[in-house]
Order: structure tokens, then sequence, then C-alpha cells
């Protein structure tokens, strides 16, 4: 079997890639996925869309990737979409300067930023408590969506225009021919053949490079996802995605009445195959003795509070559930995205460090081009593979607890 261009991973970056391949002309492209689509971390994401993000490169990613989304809610007649609840940032007293100079920058880039002072902030959502806050940070066209429909939306694009997908099938290794790719073997030894790979596997991708005899610098972690529900439903039209960069917490509306929250679950250093197990446990048993369920526990505590604390007069009521997921991680956090070095016809892209439902269209769209060698409608060369040697040893770093770390704009106000 030979195709134009294999795509391994059914996540949103994977779909995502092979929808623009075939979309872009290529007849036979072929997706595979070793469970089922969207039963990685796309399934278990927040969906959390905002371009509040501190890297030129990722405001325009999310910026593709947005009007990628409003393109696939016109062609699916609006089964998917993204529910603008705005996104709101807020900060301590000791970054107002640097928030004033994010959104100046965030305006230049053509986004609708506003900053808020705690007496704005109060006026715009009466039920914060504010008393800890500098300054906040809002934008209005930012939301959630259910990733899940995304997936299978685009999905459905890519089958009606002639992609192939099958599911269940893992693939163990590329195959190569010296240094030009050609084709993808499966677990059960069937090689399917084409001179174009684009991996995106997301936690999966160090493995498979492993195997076929190559490398990245590429870690894991466990994040964790607690469900709280809203008594004032008053105020459910009032609860926008919130990062508290004073508390160090993260709180998605993606439904109203509820919020998903989450804070640093820390590094989870096993192998995937063995994080995998622990979270299936955590789905089932999660108040069960054990270092993992008691880790959940304290963090459900934690955001709980961090969330009362925050919504002051929302009636936040106790935790009504749990989730766990898997995200990839850099050195720098930031992500893989292009050519691998010396190969031909290999692109990767992942890393993406839990924020791959919002890049993830944009990122696609950036492997398709360059597998089509198509003009890349967005810079991502501070995204190269070649930027850390493959055997690097790091941690992820989930902290938090200042969003605008390593934010540099000229002209910044004090």
């Amino acid at each position: 079997m030979t195709f134009d261009a294999i795509v391994i991973g059914g996540g949103v970056v994977g779909l995502s890639t092979a929808w623009r391949l075939v979309e872009g002309g290529l007849k036979r492209v072929m997706l595979l996925e070793a469970n089922l689509l969207a039963s990685g971390g796309t399934g278990l994401g927040t969906g959390s869309v905002h371009t509040q993000r501190w890297q030129k490169t990722d405001t325009s990613l999310i910026g593709r990737s947005k009007r990628l989304m409003q393109e696939i809610t016109d062609r699916s007649g609006g089964v998917f979409r993204l529910y603008p609840v705005g996104r709101l940032t807020l900060v301590g007293k000791g970054d107002v300067g640097t928030v004033l100079a994010y959104g100046d920058y965030l305006r230049e880039a053509g986004l609708d930023a506003v900053e808020l002072p705690p007496d704005r902030l109060t006026d715009r959502f009466p039920g914060l408590n504010v008393s800890d806050v500098g300054i906040g940070l809002y934008t209005k066209d930012d939301g959630t969506v259910y990733p899940s429909a995304l997936i299978w939306a685009m999905a459905g694009l890519f089958r009606n225009a002639g992609g192939t997908i099958w599911e269940g099938c893992r693939a163990s290794r590329i195959v190569f021919d010296g240094h030009r790719t050609t084709g993808v073997e499966l677990a059960n030894g069937d090689v399917v053949e084409s001179a174009r790979v684009v991996l995106a596997s997301g936690v999966w991708t160090r493995k498979i490079l492993e195997s076929s005899g190559l490398g990245l610098a590429l870690k894991h972690a466990v994040t964790h996802n607690t469900v709280v529900t809203v008594g004032r439903q008053d105020l459910w039209s009032q609860v926008p995605s919130l990062l508290d960069g004073v508390q160090g917490v993260i709180a998605i509306p993606r439904n109203p009445g509820t919020i998903m929250a989450s804070n640093t679950a820390g590094e989870y250093g096993s192998d995937p195959e063995t994080a995998e197990t622990v979270l299936k446990t955590a789905h089932v048993e999660i108040r069960k003795n054990g270092t993992f369920a008691d880790e959940t526990a304290l963090q459900q505590g934690q955001v709980l509070a961090q969330l009362r604390h925050r919504y002051r007069d929302y009636d936040i009521r106790s935790v009504v559930g749990h989730w766990a997921g898997l995200l990839d991680g850099t050195p720098d956090s930031n992500p893989y995205v292009g050519p691998y070095p010396g190969i031909d016809g290999l692109w990767v892209g992942c890393g993406l460090t839990g924020y791959g439902v919002q890049r993830g269209p944009g990122v696609g769209e950036t492997l398709a081009n360059f597998a089509m060698q198509q003009p890349l409608a967005v810079d991502v060369d501070t995204y190269s593979l070649d930027r850390f040697a493959p055997d690097l040893e790091f941690e992820i770093d989930m902290s938090g607890d200042n969003p605008f770390v390593g934010f540099q704009h000229e002209g910044a106000r004090a």
C-alpha cells in the first residue's frame, strides 16, 4: 500500500495536518491512530482557546487556528463551534508594568485586549475577589471548544475529501532508506509506504522516534482537571476563562455552571505506558490509597480553596468530578514544529505542553505546508527540532506562577 502522505496521531495536530494535506491537493493521505481519535491529550483537554500567549509565534499560530476553526464551523453547519466566554488573566501588583506592555503587544497584533485595574474588574465581574490583584487583562473574543467535537468535525471533512483513517493501528516505527523516509511499519510488521510522514503523536512521539533509531528531547507530565459547580446561576454568564497568575490556577468554564480547573501537578517521569496505566486507575479509583490518589486529593483541595478565594461570591460548590491527562513538554516549553534534521520526508509536531487544542489547527496547517513544500502562513523557525540535543535531560516547568515570565516587548510601560 502506497500513500502520498502518512500522518501518525489522531489528535488535533494529526487530524488537522491530514485534513490540510488532502485539502491541499494530495489524493491519498493515510492517518494512523493507535487507539481511537481524540483518545489522548486532545480528548482530555479543557478546550480553552485564547490568544493571550507571550510568544509571537504562538499568537500567530492561535490566530491561524481560530480562522481554521471558523472554517470548520461553517462547513459543519455549526456542529462544532467556539463559545466566546472571554479570557481573563490576573496578576499581582509587581507585574502591572509587564501586563500593560503585554496589552500593547496584543493590540499591535490586532487583538481586542483590555487592561482592567481592580475597580474595573469589580465592575465587570462583581463576584470576583480582587483584593490581591494588581491588574487584569481581558480578551473578549477568546473562549472554549469541545475538543472531541473539533476532532470529529475534522475527521468528517478529511474522510469526505477522500482521506483514509485507520483507528486501532499502532505505528511501531518509521522506515528509511538511508536518510530518506519510505514508510511506516505497523505493530503487526506490515509496512505502509510513503515518501512523506508526519509524526504528531503527542507523548508517544519520542518512543516512535527511538524505535526508528532517532531521538528528541521530549518528556511528559500528568495534569489534573478538577470539576466544580457554580451555585449562583445568575453569575454563570460572568465566569470567564481564567488564568490566575496570583495563585497559579487555571479555571475554564466549558459549560455554563461548571468550572474545570487545574494547578501545578508536577513532573511524572515514568514511561508513557506506565503513566497510561496510572491515568486509567485515576478515572476509576481516584480516592484509593496510594501516592497518585493522595496527590490527586491534595490537588483537588488546593484547587477548591483557590477557586473559592477568587470566585468569592459565586458560591463555588465542592468537587464533583476529576480526570487526569498526559501532556508532552520540551526544555523551553515551546513546541517542536518542522522537519526532522537530516531526514528527508519526515516532519514532527509535538511538545505543545497542554495548549494543543488552541494551537493544533495552526500547527497542523504548518506541517502540511512543510510536507507539500508550500509557503508557511506562520514562521516557526524558533520551534525547530534541532534547537536541543536529542538526549538532553530536563524537567518540564509547569509552575505557572507568573504567566509573563520571559515576555519581552520594546517600549514597556512602567
